[in-house]
């Protein structure tokens, strides 16, 4: 994350990472995260297949100091495939889902939501586990397999922002003449008025 300007809205980055999923897998009927309470039970079977998200943890890294004042972390993210056991080759196919979402996540950086073009500035996604998952274990409806990844983010506000003056055409002088007081003093150095002798 080599730009300073790294702040990020976590609201965003979810709605980026959800968008981002059903784009990308147009199959999925049921792409969310954090289900309500009485939500988690299983996805009905109009629902499946389905991926339900979660950030489950921000982990500190202490030894990566942004230069920003902003705080470090590792967010850990979670993504729980769902289908139903009745699915043809069911779990020959909650495997085939499971690795491809890991590889989209790999590398990945997320779109932002509203602003066509933007992508959120985090660094980029690790891969760390693809894994079954015992969603309920009194289920045995359905198979469930996890993808855990890391993204570093930077929290809280940057002191940096992308602002400032870009200088429109560089000029040069010699030293004594140099400074306010000898600004006639100066020559263009873009190379087309350098060619032709020309000055400020």
């Amino acid at each position: 994350m080599a730009n300073a300007n790294t702040e990020i809205d976590l609201g965003e980055l979810h709605a980026g990472i959800e968008s981002a999923i059903r784009a990308q897998f147009p199959a999925l009927k049921l792409v969310e995260f954090y289900r309500e309470e009485e939500e988690r039970k299983p996805p009905t079977v109009d629902q499946m297949p389905a991926c339900l998200l979660e950030l489950s943890e921000m982990e500190p890294t202490p030894d990566v100091d942004p230069g920003t004042e902003q705080l470090a972390v590792n967010a850990r993210f979670e993504a729980r495939l769902v289908i139903g056991f009745r699915t043809p080759r069911a779990k020959l196919e909650i495997r085939k889902l499971a690795a491809a979402l890991a590889v989209f996540l790999r590398l990945k950086r997320w779109p932002h939501p509203t602003i066509a073009g933007k992508t959120i500035p985090t660094g980029p996604a690790e891969v760390t586990s693809i894994v079954p998952d015992n969603f309920n274990p009194e289920l045995d409806r359905y198979e469930v397999w996890r993808v855990e990844w890391l993204q570093p983010l930077h929290l809280g506000t940057s002191i940096w922002k992308d602002e400032g003056v870009t200088p429109q055409t560089p000029l040069y002088s010699f030293k004594p003449d140099i400074g306010a007081g000898n600004t006639d003093q100066y020559l263009n150095a873009a190379p087309d008025a350098a060619a032709s002798g020309g000055g400020a």
